[in-house]
C-alpha cells in the first residue's frame, strides 16, 4: 500500500518533471531560431549597406578622377593662354583686339579653374567622408563577424547542452521503465 502511494507520487513528479524539460528545450530551440535569424538578418544588412556605400564610393572616385582630368586640361589650358598672353603683351599694338579676347578667354578660364577647384574641394569632401564611413562600416563589420562567430559558439554549446539533457532523458525515461516493470 505504501508502496504503491510512493510509485504513484513519483510517476506524478516525473511526468510534471518531464513536460517541464520538455517546454524549456522548446524555449532554448526557439531562442537559439530566433538569434539565428537575427543574425543573418543583420549580416545581409550590413552586406547590403556595405555594397551600396562601395558602390557610392567608387561613383565619386570615378567623378574626382574625372575631375581633376578636366582641372588638369583646363590647368594646361590656362598655362598655354598665359603663354599666349606674355607674346601678345609683346605684340600688343599690332594686335590689340586679338589681346582683348585673349585677356577675356584667361579670365573666363580662371573662372572654370575656380569653379572646377571648388568642385574638386567638394568631392575631396565627400571622398574623406566616404571614406570615414567606410572605415566606420568595416569595423562595424568585423565586430558583428565576431559577434556572429560567438553566438555560432553558443549555439554550438547550447546544441551540447541539449543533447547532453536528451541523453539525460533516455536514461530516466529507460529507469523509469525499470522501476515501473521490475525484472525479477
Amino acid at each position: 500500500m505504501l508502496l504503491e502511494s510512493c510509485e504513484g507520487i513519483y510517476k506524478s513528479f516525473a511526468k510534471d518533471h518531464s513536460a517541464m524539460k520538455r517546454d524549456v528545450s522548446f524555449s532554448l530551440l526557439g531562442l537559439i531560431l530566433l538569434l539565428s535569424i537575427g543574425i543573418a538578418a543583420c549580416s545581409v544588412y550590413y552586406q547590403y549597406t556595405y555594397t551600396d556605400l562601395h558602390s557610392k564610393y567608387e561613383v565619386s572616385n570615378e567623378t574626382l578622377q574625372k575631375t581633376m582630368r578636366e582641372y588638369q586640361e583646363k590647368e594646361r589650358i590656362l598655362d598655354d593662354t598665359l603663354r599666349n598672353l606674355s607674346l601678345s603683351k609683346e605684340r600688343e599694338e599690332a594686335l590689340g583686339g586679338k589681346y582683348t579676347t585673349v585677356e577675356t578667354e584667361k579670365e573666363k578660364l580662371q573662372a572654370d579653374l575656380k569653379q572646377a577647384n571648388e568642385a574638386l574641394a567638394s568631392l575631396q569632401k565627400k571622398h574623406d567622408q566616404l571614406q570615414r564611413d567606410y572605415d566606420n562600416l568595416d569595423r562595424k563589420y568585423e565586430r558583428l563577424q565576431m559577434e556572429n562567430k560567438n553566438l555560432e559558439n553558443r549555439i554550438d554549446d547550447l546544441n551540447d547542452e541539449i543533447d547532453r539533457r536528451n541523453s539525460e532523458i533516455k536514461k530516466l525515461k529507460k529507469r523509469i521503465a525499470e522501476l515501473e516493470h521490475p525484472t525479477e
